[in-house]
């Protein structure tokens, strides 16, 4: 792990880092404030679909594809043309701008990302544009693919786009970090922010130590905004050569290897401990980096996470990803 990277988990985390480097830090908040109020004078744009924005607080995974996943799936089976529109974050391609329905199916984390690649292989029938100016993927998708519920990828900061929902996710085990404003903590914006969501989706709620202070913090900067506290809930587990399923019962008291290369690796250790498997060694990797096949042992179970899974051509029998979805508690 590089220096970088490792200044970015402590600071994840909440550990102590040297006082000069924190004032350096702190320091450096002006810049993203700035950038942000820059973002918050451009004119909003209106669509004619409703759009559905899906985001965050903080840098770092707070679950938010599972409920992109969740809500695509509903509109799916109610019969609606659905579109994700995604930045890419962490797509091998760049900053191109792609099209799901331009593309073979090998080539969709290449040019779209992981999170991409997951809602397509999890809803099937959506379509994802990639574009980093999401007026004009939303204008494409109504335009060219005649979609009516657009799903704005990582939008809460993203205000050219009018949205008729609002949605805020919070991780409920590290809902604001140490509480500082980025670089210096994990916040993109202050949580008082949160007034402008139309509903907050508390994340990994059966992992938290205390969800009822969360939630008054939630009602206290907005009072009138509904709450729903959910899990993550393990929902398949698949082999990643060849797609066959397995049952989740497989994994208790199976000793295993468990790789991710996640923002919150934790998490998905602790799934994995609560279905009853034994975790000889963790593996951890940067933050949607692709996992080489010859960094994963060549034998016993190795299991990953399903957006870890469609980042690689994966041939080991013995490699498995566990799905998950978004669960009430």
């Amino acid at each position: 792990m590089t220096p970088i990277k490792r200044l970015s988990e402590k600071i994840r985390r909440g550990d102590p880092i040297p006082i000069p480097l924190a004032a350096v830090l702190h320091a450096c908040t002006p810049v993203t404030r700035f950038a942000m109020w820059r973002r918050s004078r451009h004119s909003v744009t209106r669509v004619d679909a409703q759009v559905v924005s899906f985001g965050n607080l903080t840098a770092g995974g707070t679950g938010k594809t599972p409920a992109v996943i969740e809500r695509a799936r509903i509109a799916l089976a109610e019969g609606r043309r659905v579109a994700v529109l995604t930045r890419g974050y962490g797509s091998p391609a760049g900053a191109a701008p792609a099209d799901s329905q331009e593309l073979d199916e090998v080539d969709r984390y290449r040019f779209l990302g992981d999170e991409a690649a997951l809602v397509l292989k999890k809803a099937p029938g959506a379509i994802v544009i990639k574009n980093a100016n999401r007026v004009d993927a939303a204008r494409r998708a109504i335009e060219k693919h005649g979609c009516d519920l657009l799903l704005l990828d990582d939008g809460f900061q993203y205000t050219r786009l009018h949205r008729d929902e609002n949605v805020l996710l919070i991780d409920a085990v590290n809902p604001f970090g140490n509480g500082v404003l980025l670089p210096r903590g994990i916040l993109r914006e202050p949580i008082a922010a949160m007034r402008r969501a139309t509903q907050v989706i508390l994340t990994r709620c059966d992992q938290a130590d205390d969800v009822g202070t969360l939630v008054e913090t939630v009602q206290r900067h907005a009072p009138n905004t509904p709450i729903r506290k959910t899990r993550h809930a393990p929902e398949t587990l698949w082999n990643t050569s060849g797609g066959a399923e397995t049952q989740l019962s497989e994994l208790a008291g199976m000793e295993i290897v468990a790789a991710c290369a996640i923002g919150h690796p934790e998490s998905f250790f602790s799934t994995l401990e609560d279905l009853g498997a034994t975790i000889a060694e963790r593996l951890t990797f940067p933050d949607h980096a692709p996992i080489p096949e010859s960094a994963l042992p060549a034998t016993g179970m190795v299991v990953m996470t399903e957006k870890d899974a469609v980042r690689g051509n994966y041939s080991r029998e013995n490699l498995f990803a566990l799905g998950i979805t978004l669960k009430d508690v």
